[in-house]
């Protein structure tokens, strides 16, 4: 059943990417909020707020479900920064159900589709936290009675001015059975939302009977010439329990009053209402005033409608959303560019050679220098604007850490650093789910009990830490624990017992060489399995997602001193440098991130190890991988003059392969071609060289396992 929501597609839109802005917020401070020691009080204004906003916009789009939700949260966050309730880990716990609720109500949205989500219990849950704080009314109530007052609230008139026709529609009323009610209504919304959620109560009680008259008008409702009162003369058949019937339906209504029409209206004069100002930051000036500075209160409440007014302000923000496939669109346009600018100082090149430059070819060489300056800048700026700060996928991480830690009984102090730094999207897309492995290991395995940690002489609480930096042209994500370690030795008799490897191999293995025997598919080294996989379960599944956007994965283990995961990724995948090699005539491109150095050798210099061709290079043995026997399945054992080796790195693994010629270096545009012709060994994409030629690009991953099997 659809959810018949009040709210265009672009609206919708609108809304759920705010949605997720303050369900981000939310998850984000409380998780703050449970660690502070001491009450933060703009933090909590920032909770606050976000959990107001979402109420505001899902009664705006008419999701009722979710606006009451959010309405009950409000309830709870208002009594902790009255600090009428203290904060709790169970008063956290409930509020992550509530967030965790809300996410099934926006999905709602997504699917327009209503879920068999029922919200009774949390909201039982909040109605019962809401009630045992101290001076606590119902928690459902949304409209007091005007004639409750504190020593907030102040009196202020409001006219309805009537023209000669509106008072003789108004005389003729009773003629057509119609009776003429006043009505003022006190907002309690963010100004973003004020003019939004005013012409929405106006439209809904215009359903009522005739509107006569409006103050604000729709017109200046529109403009957004709005307060946080809305004043309307209505003329209807029904009497005033039919208003007061729609308007408890309303959210964000902070008081009203009904009264039958009185002549005092049309002399400028409208029924006295009791005021609240909840707007933006007045509230919280007027909290300050509370000892009886009656000057604050003013100069808080004179903020409202100068701030209503300057709304417009909001809208100087120089920012746009943009499609992430109309960003890809363009990486693509700007790629083929690339592939033209290449192509042009070749062609440019053949001229030189083969021709006396004359003013016209002069002429086009200039123009060439040009366009590939201009063609370099426009590519960086696509670049800047596919980029994006890895806060966008860290800031999921504390919440599931908390979650985890809770579950296995630990205390785990998680802390991230160097969040701004920034990565293409496409790879942000991809490092999420090796990540949240990793964390989820370190918590269940890595990190012992408290009271194991204490007989250790370790502190109650582990460390666990995750830190994003920059090294060179590449992003290095570091994931360190100060647990229990891996054991190598532990590693080694798993390998043995699986028929991974021999007792004869485990032997010869070195520590850092058994540590990493917990990338193979299968490999685990815990005795009792949890929900949470084992260390080593599905490790091979994240050294492969990250070798497959041509990033590294390092170990680094002590026994009882902690595990540190080192991920090396590159900043983009879109355009990258790489080594172009010549293979029989054929040309391939090396990703240059890969490559260490390239050395010009004989023949005779290669040596063999297990019928594996090595070389010695500065007292190291280096296995070599003949590229022309991968792609050719054969090279002429007779050619035997000098040979040239381009030496490739991997996590720490090194592998010489072998080509016939250098033929430089170049910027190339990675194209895949899974969805042409399937998986290649070998081969991670292609890419159109500057002659209109096709050159491979290799997989140095899948070559330095090929050398090592």
């Amino acid at each position: 059943m659809g959810l018949n929501l009040d709210a265009s597609p672009e609206e919708l839109k609108v809304f759920l990417e705010e949605a997720d802005e303050h369900f981000q917020t939310l998850e984000e401070d409380l998780i703050r909020l449970e660690k502070e020691e001491e009450f933060n009080e703009d933090l909590m204004q920032e909770i606050f707020r976000a959990s107001h906003t979402l109420k505001g916009s899902s009664a705006t789009i008419g999701h009722n479900r979710m606006a009451q939700l959010t309405h009950g949260m409000e309830n709870v966050l208002d009594k902790l920064r009255k600090k009428q309730l203290t904060v709790t880990s169970d008063l956290v716990d409930i509020m992550f159900e509530c967030l965790d609720c809300l996410k099934v109500l926006r999905d709602e949205i997504l699917n327009d589709e209503e879920s068999d989500l029922e919200l009774g219990d949390i909201l039982g849950k909040l109605g019962s936290v809401h009630d045992a704080a101290p001076g606590s009314d119902s928690p459902t109530t949304t409209q007091p009675a005007p004639d409750k007052t504190s020593g907030k609230q102040t009196e202020a008139k409001i006219s309805i001015d009537l023209s000669w026709e509106e008072r003789d529609t108004l005389a003729n009323a009773s003629e057509r059975g119609l009776k003429p009610y006043v009505i003022q209504l006190l907002f309690d919304v963010e100004l973003e939302m004020l003019a939004v959620r005013t012409f929405v109560t106006l439209m809904a009680l215009n359903e009522t009977g005739e509107m006569l008259k409006s103050n604000p008008s729709a017109d200046e409702i529109e403009r957004e010439q709005v307060t946080d009162t809305l004043v309307m003369l209505i003329l209807m058949k029904d009497d005033e329990a039919k208003i007061r019937e729609v308007i408890s339906t309303l959210p964000n209504i902070a008081q009203y009053e009904i009264q039958p029409f009185n002549d005092n209206v049309t002399q400028g004069e409208a029924p006295v209402i009791q005021r609240v100002e909840k707007v933006g930051e007045a509230e919280a000036e007027c909290d300050e005033a509370e000892s009886g500075d009656r000057n604050k209160i003013n100069e808080a409440k004179n903020k409202a409608p100068t701030a209503a007014k300057n709304n417009n302000a909001k809208k100087a923000n120089r920012t746009v959303r943009v499609d992430v496939e109309l960003l890809d669109s363009l990486m693509n346009l700007v790629g083929e560019l690339v592939i033209d600018r290449t192509r042009l100082f070749q062609i440019l090149g053949n001229l030189e050679a083969n021709y006396e430059m004359d003013e016209v070819s002069q002429d086009l060489g200039r123009t060439s220098v040009h366009i590939a300056r201009v063609t370099t800048q426009l590519q960086e700026q696509i670049m800047k604007a596919r980029m994006l700060p890895v806060e966008n996928l860290f800031n999921k991480f504390p919440r599931m850490v908390r979650d985890l830690s809770q579950k296995a009984g630990k205390e785990v102090d998680f802390v991230m650093t160097g969040q701004e730094t920034e990565l293409d999207r496409s790879i942000i897309e991809e490092i999420g789910d090796p990540l949240i492995h990793l964390l989820r290991n370190a918590v269940d395995h890595g990190i012992e009990p408290p009271d194991q940690r204490v007989a250790k002489g370790k502190p109650r609480i582990g460390q666990l830490k995750l830190q994003a930096s920059h090294e060179e042209n590449h992003i290095i994500i570091t994931i360190k624990d100060d647990g229990r370690g891996i054991d190598p030795e532990v590693v080694k008799k798993s390998g043995v017992k699986k028929g991974m490897i021999t007792e004869e191999q485990a032997k010869r293995l070195t520590d850092k060489e058994a540590i990493n025997l917990i990338f193979m598919s299968g490999l685990s080294t815990v005795a009792k399995v949890s929900d949470v996989s084992g260390r080593g379960v599905g490790m091979d599944v994240v050294r492969n997602n990250i070798e497959k956007i041509n990033g590294a994965t390092e170990i680094d283990s002590a026994v009882d001193k902690g595990t540190e995961f080192k991920i090396k990724l590159p900043l983009t995948l879109a355009i990258i440098r790489a080594l172009l090699v010549s293979i029989d005539k054929s040309v391939y491109a090396i990703p240059l991130s890969s490559v260490t150095e390239t050395i010009r050798m004989q023949q005779d210099q290669i040596e063999y190890v297990n019928n594996q061709e090595v070389i010695v290079v500065r007292g190291k043995v280096l296995p070599l991988v003949r590229l022309k026997k991968v792609f050719r399945n054969s090279y002429d054992i007779e050619d035997r003059g000098k040979l040239f080796v381009v030496v490739v790195n991997l996590a720490g693994q090194q592998v010489g392969l072998v080509v016939d010629s250098l033929v430089g270096e170049q910027e190339i545009v990675i194209k895949t071609l899974g969805k042409y012709i399937g998986d290649v060994q070998g081969i991670s994409g292609a890419t159109i060289l500057g002659d209109g030629n096709v050159a491979l690009i290799v997989d140095v991953s899948n070559l330095i396992k090929k050398a090592a099997s």
